[in-house]
């Protein structure tokens, strides 16, 4: 089997313009000596960065599925601390809240919660 038909399909060689521009720069018979040794060496160095762009690639992608977890996480936990905020701001208080106190929350046998200034030491007192 001849196997230089199949390496010229697979490698994309430069079209051969003997004469650019009507100039004749090399005796084109020499230059257009090619062994099937080098057709192999151009396909595998083609193969090579095939291989290389695919790697390069797929680190990148992998780059940004990391910093898309990332985002979903630090997502999870804003909807996490505002369903929190939520439900506190709803609690049961019968007093003006005031920013920087400390206030206890309490749950009631019934399920109700609700808002207290006293500690729980104080109040076992």
């Amino acid at each position: 089997m001849d196997n230089s038909k199949d390496l010229l399909t697979k490698v994309a060689l430069v079209e051969r313009n003997i004469k650019p521009q009507g100039i004749l720069l090399n005796d084109p018979e020499s230059v257009a000596k090619t062994c099937q040794q080098d057709l192999i060496t151009l396909a595998t160095e083609i193969e090579k960065a095939d291989n290389f762009i695919k790697a390069n690639a797929c680190s990148k992608l992998q780059i940004i599925v990391e910093q898309i977890k990332a985002l979903k996480k630090q997502a999870e936990n804003i909807l996490t601390e505002a369903d929190w905020n939520m439900k506190l701001h709803h609690v049961s208080c019968n007093f003006v809240k005031h920013p920087g106190h400390v206030y206890h929350l309490y749950q009631r046998e019934t399920g109700q919660l609700y808002f207290s200034m006293i500690s729980p030491e104080v109040s076992q007192l």
